[in-house]
């Protein structure tokens, strides 16, 4: 592999981004990247091989004695050599700025040597032979058997034109960071996203981080390899689909985890509730059958947030009730039994994620009986971020990113937008059914309200309305007010029975259509506070990295060019710099690409939330229609039983 950071096909090869430790074999045998105690030894460079110049290809002979005189600087190389190599095609930008690098970490800098000359060439005629192969080591290994260049470059190189300007080198990194070109919306949708009224902080996954970096790179139709390479929507289709097929967020009737509150208060001078929690899923790999009980305090839940927060920060996790209302305040019925239901519908939400549900915390959480301040003491908990030693794969970068990264980013941006509105129109929604449910409670109450008055009426009716037998009015009143009365004990029958049809639908709405519209609420508030974290948290320093490498590069270049009394070890040193922040830049670039790749999951895993939507409605209508066909029923039979019995005249 390259030796070199920006050229390397796989830039994470390395190893630096492993979580494991390295072990790096000394600075200029193999590896570029020094371990803390090698940066405090200096270590020798080796001596270098000499080359053979009864082996050395013909056409470096003809170059040497045609350009040999111009080369004195590796920039001379970049414009009358790289600069063509680039124009007719036979190597691309990347691949020679991976050769540039490697002239500055072995110290080829003086191409006005022969045998410097005949390296250059000879990382050129390797990287056109084989892609890839442009590295120090592979020279190394075939100074004496170097594959000739092309005749027409040759030609070309030799030809007495002007050399072409190296601004394209200057402003170049390799694709990697290219390929964050393609990350920007355009000019105006940003102006729009970062001056939105009262939010000043810029979202840092919106930002380009290649600002030196024309678009171009990674536009311009390519099938090389390392190039971004667009891939078709069937395949970005089927990509897509598999992300969302990953969650399955709707309801249905089904509880995947029950959690109720233990009768007893614990604790001598603080009371507290804790939470009996049962399931039978199967978590983990080890995982047995059959039904998990484990009792947690709210406290605990509390902590398992915090931690998912730190090590999943840039994931859509749900988030926990209050502990309380207020200060002071003592906890009521109802308080905990809002506080209990939201408990609930934290856990269904946790384990229905396809990431959070394999976290061993979270699986520990719900099946070890062990009290957790107990298991926190023993066990050996790892809050690192959950993409600490990853690299992000190529496939994202170079194909599925220049696919749909720009409409990515402008949803994420739109979302972002209108969540806080959409939060609240959403909790008016909510309010405006937890009114519809007390209201039928309030009917239900008054529907009691008309059988004791009806009752009450019946029981007095007599005095004013005699129907007693033995007097000529009660005569005429009998059969009639009978008959009313007899009516009146049906509708007080009909309220009696409505009364409890209510209270059915006050007490199915609370249960469950206002917990699914709750459990809805919950996704948007989670969505939010994710924009929150990406935006406070993927922030990174790349751009202050490439203007001081570009920077100390310059320096180098000039010291370079000086005596060799001049350098010592200041020169060393400050190539190492520029090694150590080239390395720096990709561990960032790398977060910011792993950052950019976990938000796409969850933006396209949080689409499946709309069919929440879709199945708290469909709830609604089928309530709202079996309780209407229970109070048409009802209203039906009366009607019958007193339309044609109550008389209206003697």
């Amino acid at each position: 592999m390259s030796s070199s950071l920006y050229g390397s096909g796989d830039p994470w090869e390395n190893g630096w981004a492993s979580s494991e430790d390295q072990q790096r074999p000394a600075f200029g045998t193999a590896s570029n990247y020094l371990t803390s105690s090698q940066l405090l030894t200096t270590v020798e460079e080796p001596e270098r091989l000499s080359v053979n110049t009864s082996r050395v290809p013909e056409s470096f002979k003809r170059i040497q004695d045609g350009l040999g005189a111009r080369l004195t600087s590796v920039e001379d190389v970049e414009n009358f050599v790289f600069s063509k190599v680039v124009q007719l095609g036979y190597l691309k930008k990347y691949q020679t700025a991976k050769i540039v690098d490697t002239l500055y970490d072995h110290n080829l800098v003086t191409p006005s040597s022969p045998n410097t000359l005949v390296q250059i060439l000879g990382l050129v005629s390797l990287e056109i032979d084989a892609t890839g192969t442009g590295d120090f080591v592979t020279l190394q290994f075939r100074l004496g058997n170097l594959p000739e260049l092309p005749q027409e470059l040759v030609t070309a190189l030799l030809a007495r034109d002007e050399p072409a300007p190296s601004s394209d080198y200057n402003d170049f990194i390799d694709p990697l960071s290219a390929q964050l070109a393609n990350t920007s919306i355009n000019e105006n949708d940003a102006e729009d996203w970062t001056s939105r009224p009262g939010d000043d902080i810029p979202d840092p996954l919106l930002h380009d981080n290649s600002t030196t970096i024309s678009n171009k790179a990674i536009l311009e139709p390519d099938t090389d390899e390392g190039q971004a390479k667009p891939i078709l929507d069937s395949s970005i289709t089927k990509h897509v689909e598999e992300i969302r097929d990953r969650f399955k967020p709707l309801i249905n009737t089904n509880d995947l985890i029950k959690i109720k509150e233990v009768p007893e208060k614990e604790g001598l001078l603080f009371k507290h509730i804790n939470y009996f929690i049962t399931h039978d899923l199967r978590l983990g790999m080890n995982s047995h059958s059959g039904t998990k009980k484990v009792i947690r305090r709210y406290s605990d839940f509390v902590w398992l947030l915090e931690f998912l927060l730190q090590k999943y920060p840039f994931r859509v996790i749900p988030g926990l009730p209050p502990k309380k209302f207020s200060v002071g305040s003592s906890p009521d019925s109802q308080f905990l039994q809002r506080r209990r239901r939201g408990l609930h519908r934290f856990l269904n939400q946790l384990i229905k994620h396809p990431v959070l549900k394999q976290e061993p915390v979270v699986i520990t959480f719900l099946t070890v009986p062990t009290d957790i301040s107990t298991w926190k003491k023993q066990a050996k908990i790892d809050y690192s971020l959950e993409f600490k030693g990853q690299k992000i794969q190529t496939h994202f970068i170079n194909s599925i990113w220049p696919t749909i990264g720009k409409e990515f980013l402008q949803n994420w941006a739109n979302a972002e937008n209108s969540i806080a509105k959409l939060i609240e129109t959403w909790t008016k929604t909510v309010l405006l059914i937890e009114r519809y449910e007390k209201r039928q409670q309030q009917i239900s109450y008054d529907n009691n309200k008309f059988v004791e008055m009806i009752s009450s009426f019946k029981a007095g009716n007599a005095s004013l309305y005699p129907a007693s037998e033995n007097s000529i009015i009660g005569e005429n009143n009998k059969d009639d007010m009978g008959t009313i009365n007899e009516s009146l004990g049906y509708i007080s029958e009909f309220f009696n029975k409505s009364s409890q049809v209510l209270i059915d639908e006050s007490y199915s709405v609370n249960t469950g259509i206002l917990e699914k519209f709750k459990n809805y609420l919950d996704y948007l508030y989670s969505l939010q506070e994710l924009f929150e974290r990406t935006k406070r948290l993927s922030a990174n320093n790349i751009d202050q990295l490439e203007a001081r490498i570009k920077e100390n590069e310059a320096k180098y270049k000039k010291l370079s060019t000086e005596e060799a009394d001049v350098k010592g070890a200041d020169l060393a040193k400050l190539r190492q710099v520029i090694i150590n922040d080239k390395q720096e830049i990709f561990q960032q670039l790398n977060k910011d690409w792993l950052i950019k790749n976990c938000c796409f999951e969850e933006y396209i895993m949080f689409q499946e939330t709309q069919y929440l939507v879709s199945e708290l409605w469909i709830e609604w209508t089928k309530g709202r229609l079996r309780f209407l066909e229970k109070m048409n029923g009802l209203q039906t039979h009366l009607n019958g039983e007193i339309e044609n019995n109550m008389p209206l005249s003697r």
